[in-house]
């Protein structure tokens, strides 16, 4: 009985590679699906009958059904969908902050019936605002949308703001995809078979080798499907990794080439407008500061009092010893 179930495993394995390898050709986008049953059929047919002799038949019977009921059907589709998954990376521009935070989150939510997966916000800083200096703020969202709105959406975020930055991704991955389930499904009729010869196995030696390769066998398993789950996820929700940034102008667009004297006339704005903003911020610095110069000045009035006050004393006594 043990060189039995050791030949009956060994079938098992054979056959499941083949279909393995059968259903991986099966899943080009061109190919149809199972076209290469009869010729499994065909090559083991020996294989097939050895494990007939030492399962009793039901392995034959049970591999032949598979083989027949993977011929192709109406119900079966000539080709599979592609597996393509979306992402872009966005940076926005605005200079109504709170206005387009609140509108992002409406855009997503219920106009696009996506959702926020992560969000950050870096707040103004209230010590700058107090001075006078420039704070702004910045926002980061990671996005997901579902997969037919993610061209909508992408072409909507301008309308919120600038886009000084826009890049999408495109990944397909349509052959890895059928590869893996290819694969799962020839684990999952391993597995079947292997639950089956488990069911007759008369020695505890048997049933103990059965079951670890079942153990092994569910563990591959599992993580096929936890692979194609996540993919599934990436393919059905696009990704969009978006920053928004508050200034005070949105950045230019470099669409024509700006003349030798377009430069000079920026740059001497650009030079003003930096020195005007430097004696603003001077002077805040200034009035700021007046309070430990007042002290400052009083702590120096009171030091050079002091050292006159001092002299004079030591002329008077100098002056007195004189006279005596």
């Amino acid at each position: 009985m043990k060189k039995k179930i050791s030949l009956a495993l060994a079938l098992v394995m054979l056959l499941s590679l083949c279909a393995c390898g059968a259903q991986r050709e099966s899943y080009a986008p061109e190919t149809p699906m199972y076209a290469a049953a009869p010729k499994l059929e065909m090559a083991y047919s020996a294989d097939m009958a050895v494990a007939e002799e030492a399962m009793g038949g039901f392995a034959v019977a049970n591999t032949q059904a598979q083989l027949s009921s993977g011929a192709p059907s109406q119900e079966t589709p000539a080709r599979n969908p592609e597996k393509i998954i979306y992402s872009a990376d966005v940076t926005l521009e605005t200079t109504g902050f709170d206005v387009t935070v609140g509108s992002i989150l409406n855009l997503v939510e219920d106009k696009y019936k996506g959702y926020i997966e992560s969000s950050s916000i870096n707040g103004a800083n209230y010590y700058n605002i107090s001075r006078g200096r420039v704070s702004t703020r910045s926002a980061s969202y990671t996005i997901r949308v579902p997969s037919e709105h993610f061209n909508a959406l992408m072409s909507e975020l301008p309308t919120l703001g600038n886009v000084p930055y826009s890049h999408t991704y495109t990944e397909n991955i349509s052959a890895r995809y059928y590869d893996t389930e290819a694969r799962l499904t020839a684990y999952e009729t391993q597995e079947q078979r292997l639950l089956e010869m488990l069911e007759i196995a008369e020695t505890v030696e048997d049933i103990i080798s059965i079951e670890e390769k079942l153990t092994e066998l569910r563990y591959k398993i599992e993580s096929l499907q936890s692979s194609l789950n996540n993919w599934d996820r990436q393919v059905s929700y696009s990704s969009i990794y978006l920053n928004v940034e508050e200034v005070e102008a949105y950045t230019p667009e470099a669409s024509v080439q700006p003349s030798y004297g377009e430069k000079l006339i920026g740059a001497l704005e650009d030079g003003l407008s930096g020195f005007v903003g430097f004696l603003g911020n001077a002077f805040i610095a200034f009035v700021g500061a007046l309070p430990a110069l007042a002290v400052l000045a009083a702590a120096v009035a009171a030091l050079v009092f002091g050292i006159r006050h001092r002299k004079r004393k030591k002329a008077k006594a100098s002056e007195f010893s004189e006279k005596n």
